[in-house]
């Protein structure tokens, strides 16, 4: 989301000013993390999208649509895939820099600032960045 807004008294000339940034967004704006963990930062972001990590509104309009538990469960599995190598690197690195990690990144969470630019550090170097 973008607001405009004046400047100087008589608001001739505009800029816009962003209002919702993501945390890492921030971070990075503000010299706390690097572009490479900026850039691993928003790769995880993806992988926790495809996962399904975020809640989505249910498919109220497929009346017709009867699926397999078994399709499903396949369906679940390959989700949580995606992200399963990522996650294991983080993990690797450190319990707590995993849980800042996916609170900064996931839930735009203050947290730790070392606990992060570590967890971001074994990103970086999962994604080759």
């Amino acid at each position: 989301e973008i607001h405009i807004e004046g400047i100087g008294s008589s608001g001739a000339f505009k800029r816009a000013r962003v209002l919702d940034q993501t945390k890492f967004d921030e971070l990075f704006l503000n010299g706390n993390i690097s572009q490479e963990q900026y850039a691993a930062a928003d790769m995880y972001l993806g992988l926790m999208s495809i996962s399904g990590c975020f809640i989505k509104s249910p498919n109220l309009g497929a009346q017709g649509s009867r699926s397999n538990p078994r399709d499903t469960a396949g369906a679940m599995a390959s989700k949580i895939i995606a992200i399963s190598s990522a996650r294991s690197r983080l993990r690797d690195a450190g319990e707590h820099c995993l849980v800042a990690v996916e609170a900064c990144v996931g839930m735009n969470a203050d947290v730790n600032l070392n606990d992060l630019r570590i967890g971001l550090n074994a990103l970086v170097r999962y994604f080759h960045i």
